[in-house]
């Protein structure tokens, strides 16, 4: 049994862990203070199934965006433990590369959500029909809209996100080839 690949993959573990609390925690925290609309705490507390559904959905979509962010950061952790010439980039790279990197991505989170549900309340917003206003009364087919929105920018925009964290992050270079004549 290999003891590295072993101690690399519960450190991987243990790291996933904390990341999926935290990226719930402060995503939730996050989006809720960006809507200044209505207080989503207070109509949870309510029993407002509709806004349940939409931050339900808001979690969900942003755990995609930040998994897709931090697939390349423990790609490059496990490169850094197990290779030696991996090492060699230096250790506080690594932290600077992951910190950045996923700062970036809650960012890139939060602006996503934040703008995409505005953006589409704006261009189905009717005489009739303010999703936002319809959200706070407990409508639940509204919820369900606004749910999959986010969901569907979620998936359009982790691709974008995976992309930018992996020319981010500091990659370790296992050497040159010269080629002779």
């Amino acid at each position: 049994m290999d003891m590295t690949g072993v101690l690399v993959s519960l450190l991987e573990f243990a790291l996933t862990i904390v990341m999926a609390v935290l990226v719930v925690y402060c995503t939730l925290r996050a989006l809720i203070r960006t809507n200044t609309d209505f207080n989503e705490d207070e109509a949870l507390l309510k029993g407002n199934v509709a806004v349940g559904i939409l931050i339900a959905a808001l979690l969900l979509g942003s755990a995609n965006i930040m998994y897709r962010a931090f697939e390349p950061v423990t790609d490059l952790l496990r490169q850094y433990l197990t290779l030696s010439y991996a090492r060699e980039m230096g250790g506080w790279r690594l932290l600077l590369g992951t910190v950045g990197n996923l700062a970036l991505a809650f960012f890139i989170v939060v602006a996503t959500m934040s703008f995409s549900l505005r953006l589409f309340g704006r261009l189905t917003r009717t005489e009739h029909m303010r999703a936002g206003a319809e959200l706070q009364k407990g409508n639940v087919a509204v919820g369900i809209l606004l749910g999959s929105v986010v969901v569907i920018v979620s998936l359009f925009v982790g691709d974008g996100v995976a992309a930018v964290s992996k020319a981010v992050l500091p990659c370790p270079v296992a050497g040159a080839m010269q080629i002779m004549r």
